[in-house]
């Protein structure tokens, strides 16, 4: 079924390319054909692959060697005289169905005639009837009938009538398939150069790349006379005839070959793994009476290792000197030749002795093989480094480890090189990445001698340093409480600083101050007793306080003082603390007058009087009043700038700006129809650092006049009762 699929699919795409007015095609071959086969028409090679990824076969298309296209799947590619259709794949089988056509010269023309007979190729062909909708030819015995305007293709010929004249076309072309083998052989020599007497050993690999289970014959085709020559399993040990390989397995076999001791110049070895023949040559010298064994040709390891090959040298005469040379070996790369544990140049030689080469690679080396060539007096040999893993171009990385004289973990100790700074940790290590190359290292901490460390770094490299820290005879470290020191007017500050021995001997401080503003009063203290100087052990620390005590009119602000340390040994440091001294804001609002008498409809005055009770001045005043709905209530002024401290005195910090009290002015207008009687009104003061308030009370009282207005309304509105009782009672 799916043969048939593909040929329809064929008769499709065919059938979008007309053969009106063009030459015919001809179907040379179409079948299916296993991935990694050929098919070969002519000058035309058409290989048949998978894509790996989406295991999709597809065509490549060659002409004369030279890549001309890419068939796809399903898709109808002509190339110059071919064009080719790949169909259905079976990926069981590893096959797919391809169909290829060729593009046949024309060969013949005539005029039909019937009864005329001609030949074309190994084709005979005979004109039966002929006329102007059909002719009917017989060819090799078989009747063909070719319709008019129309193209009919028997076997290799393809035949066109068109306007009464019989075009013939002839494809003389052989489809030659190249079948795929299932198998590969390896081995990484062809050529080796050989002293007389040697033997050598070559890898070989065997791959089975099929489906199924190989059984493949082993054979020595042809060897130099006198040389013994087997196939060998890979440990070297039994002789191979046959082997038999699983689908997609693989063996490797060992061709030892032991060389005869009076052979010279080139000589040819052919072996066959099943069908496969292959060849060595093996050019051969005399033996100059030293011979040089190495049975490692080849190793495997990863940049910044080293690696050592094995070298036996046999003397076949009297005892004379060997001199041995590195000859060869990459940029960067060290190699250099052992006897024992020590490095050797050259050496007498009686009998055989066995030297090793010892071959160190950088970090940086480059991925892939790496030749290291080598003289021993005279004789060239080498041998193969392959790196399969490198550090090229990877930051190094540095462990830095402090310790101190007893052993001790040194923290925070400061690790620095170039542009690159970092601390330890509480386990005195610290980390740092660098680029590969050569640094100093300084390692800094307060209390101890700096240490410098010269230090190399390969590409990748991660290396640990340890550095010992030797204490200074005197050394101490002052850490306060801040640089900062808050104290309120009228009360004493208090500031603590921890003083602690870094040094390896006793040594004592003396503390002072510097710069302590005039009138403020500024003691040390230890254990509760005012102290100057202290003595302190190697390694222990005591915490000093200083107290501060500002004078009863020093207006808020900050104020800088300096605290100095001088030990015995004549270091010292400093702590420049900062005093803000907090003033205390507060103002207070009273009467003058404890009531104020306003008739209705009148105004009246009363003052008021403020005064700074705190010790800071109080800025910008403002009033607000809350009075009996109508009335009008002004204060003056409305803003009072400043209201200066009470406690503030000349030349104390600067001139007095203003006055620690002042008096408002307070306007009440009473409505005229507010009725007798007593009120509150309210007035707030609001500063920007405080506010206070008070109350002022006002008694209303009306005029004369309308008391007796009132008595008249009163009068009326009785007698207006009575004379209604009176109606009301009569009915």
């Amino acid at each position: 079924m799916k043969k048939w699929a593909s040929l329809i699919i064929f008769v499709l795409l065919l059938s979008s390319f007309p053969f009106m007015s063009a030459q015919p095609w001809v179907t040379v071959f179409e079948g299916r054909v296993k991935i990694g086969e050929s098919l070969i028409v002519g000058e035309y090679k058409i290989y048949l692959t998978l894509e790996k990824n989406e295991m999709k076969p597809y065509a490549i298309i060659y002409e004369d060697k030279e890549i001309k296209k890419i068939v796809g799947q399903g898709n109808l590619t002509e190339v110059g005289s071919i064009r080719v259709v790949l169909g259905s794949y079976n990926a069981e089988n590893e096959d797919v169905f391809v169909a290829l056509q060729y593009k046949p010269p024309l060969t013949k023309e005539i005029t039909p005639k019937n009864g005329a007979s001609f030949e074309v190729g190994d084709y005979s062909l005979k004109v039966m009837d002929s006329g102007n909708e059909s002719v009917l030819l017989s060819i090799n015995g078989d009747d063909i009938e070719v319709r008019a305007n129309s193209v009919r293709v028997y076997d290799k010929l393809a035949l066109e009538y068109i306007e009464d004249v019989l075009r013939v076309y002839y494809a003389n072309v052989e489809v030659d398939r190249k079948v795929r083998k299932d198998y590969e052989v390896y081995y990484p020599f062809r050529g080796l150069k050989v002293k007389a007497g040697d033997e050598v050993q070559i890898p070989i690999t065997v791959y089975n790349n099929g489906n199924k289970e190989l059984n493949l014959q082993l054979k020595i085709l042809s060897k130099p006379l006198g040389w013994d020559v087997r196939v060998l399993d890979e440990s070297g040990k039994y002789e191979v005839n046959e082997i038999a390989l699983n689908p997609k397995a693989s063996a490797v076999l060992t061709l030892f070959i032991k060389i005869s001791e009076d052979a010279s110049g080139k000589k040819g070895i052919r072996f066959a793994v099943g069908e496969e023949i292959s060849e060595i040559t093996l050019d051969v010298v005399k033996n100059a009476g030293i011979d040089v064994i190495i049975p490692m040709l080849g190793v495997e390891t990863e940049a910044g290792q080293s690696v050592t090959f094995p070298i036996i040298i046999k003397n076949r005469g009297e005892e004379k000197a060997v001199k041995l040379e590195v000859t060869e070996k990459p940029a960067g790369w060290n190699a250099y030749f052992l006897m024992g544990n020590q490095r050797v140049k050259s050496f007498l030689l009686e009998g055989e002795q066995e030297i090793t080469l010892f071959v160190e690679a950088p970090r940086n080396a480059e991925l892939g093989e790496h030749k290291i060539g080598f003289s021993i007096n005279g004789i060239e040999k080498n041998v193969s480094v392959f790196i399969y893993k490198t550090y090229k171009g990877e930051p190094a990385k540095i462990l830095v480890i402090v310790k101190d004289e007893e052993g001790n973990f040194v923290k925070k100790a400061k690790i620095s090189t170039g542009d690159e700074t970092t601390l330890t940790d509480g386990y005195g290590k610290a980390k740092i990445e660098l680029k590969p190359g050569e640094y100093k290292i300084f390692v800094e901490k307060e209390g101890y001698e700096t240490v410098e460390e010269d230090v190399t770094l390969e590409d990748g490299e991660e290396k640990t340093l340890e550095i010992t820290l030797t204490k200074l005879p005197y050394y101490f470290e002052l850490e306060g409480s801040g640089d900062t020191v808050a104290v309120t007017a009228g009360s004493i500050g208090s500031y603590t600083m921890s003083i602690k021995n870094l040094g390896k001997e006793e040594d004592s401080y003396l503390l002072s101050t510097f710069d302590v503003p005039e009138g403020w009063s500024a003691e040390f203290y230890y254990a509760e007793s005012p102290m100057r100087k202290i003595k302190i052990n190697p390694g222990e620390s005591k915490e000093v306080t200083l107290r501060i005590v500002p004078p009863f009119n020093a207006q808020p602000g900050e104020y800088n003082l300096t605290i100095a340390v001088d030990s015995s040994s004549g270091l010292e440091k400093r702590i420049n603390l900062v005093v803000k001294l907090i003033g205390e804001y507060k103002f207070e609002m009273y009467p003058e007058t404890p009531m104020v008498n306003i008739k209705a409809g009148k105004e009246g005055i009363a003052y008021l009087s403020l005064e700074n009770t705190g010790t800071a001045p109080i800025t910008n005043i403002k009033f607000e009043v809350s009075a009996p709905q109508g009335w009008d209530v002004k204060v003056t002024p409305q803003v009072i700038p400043e209201l200066g401290s009470l406690y503030f005195e000349e030349g104390n910090v600067g001139e007095r700006t203003s006055e620690p009290k002042n008096r408002l002015t307070v306007t009440i207008k009473v409505p005229e129809t507010t009725p007798a009687g007593t009120y509150q009104i309210t007035i707030t003061g609001k500063g920007d650092q405080a506010q206070a308030s008070t109350q002022i009370t006002v008694r209303v009282t009306q005029s004369s006049n309308t008391a007796y207005i009132g008595i008249l309304i009163l009068v009326l509105t009785f007698g207006a009762v009575i004379w209604m009782m009176r109606r009301v009672g009569r009915r």
